[in-house]
């Protein structure tokens, strides 16, 4: 008879998957026996956000309405909350970016960098939550979160630049973080071990 978990246990041991494990994945010649996600659909995700964070910037400076800003914000906040916690198969912008991409070939990396890049993101969302929506703060300070948060979107869709996947690895060097047994890949193989 197989011994069963206690609920937390096993709560626990679900909570550390993060991404789709592949059986016997193979990134750039490595094994890949950790979480991964689709880099094509992560991009195709960050640009449709972006064109959603790049028409609310522009309804804004040109109705003087902060109404956009009240739908966006809460909207990008859930969004980054849902992949970050529950991964990216919940998120309603991951949904539409993979099926945007759904005939092309995926190209896998890891998922744990990724994770951490969407939650710089849910950061961005918070502060601007509190400040633009619930202090009611206007001016630079929100305005340079804002382009901050599209040159991120705009970086990672078109040019395949992840920031969050940069400084994890940085922080990675720097052992500000524990050394995986085994480094996820990356886009662009930031994450590389050199």
């Amino acid at each position: 008879m197989e011994a069963c978990l206690p609920c937390t246990q096993r709560f626990l041991v679900l909570s550390m998957v993060y991404g789709a494990i592949i059986p016997e994945l193979q990134i750039d010649g490595r094994p890949a026996p950790y979480g991964v996600v689709n880099e094509r659909a992560v991009r195709a995700t960050a640009g449709i956000m972006f064109l959603v964070g790049i028409t609310t910037f522009v309804l804004i400076r040109t109705t003087g309405s902060s109404v956009p800003l009240s739908v966006t914000v809460p909207l990008f906040w859930m969004d980054f909350l849902l992949r970050v916690v529950l991964g990216p198969e919940r998120s309603m912008f991951a949904v539409a970016g993979a099926w945007m991409v759904r005939n092309q070939k995926p190209e896998w990396v890891g998922a744990v960098q990724k994770r951490f890049a969407w939650s710089i993101g849910l950061a961005f969302a918070s502060v601007m939550i509190v400040l633009a929506l619930f202090m009611g703060v206007r001016g630079w300070i929100p305005l340079s979160i804002c382009m901050v948060c599209l040159a991120f979107l705009w970086l990672e869709s078109s040019a395949g630049i992840c920031v969050g996947c940069s400084v994890y690895s940085w922080l990675l060097r720097n052992k500000w973080l524990p050394e995986p047994a085994v480094r996820p890949a990356c886009p662009g193989g930031v994450c590389a071990l050199r």
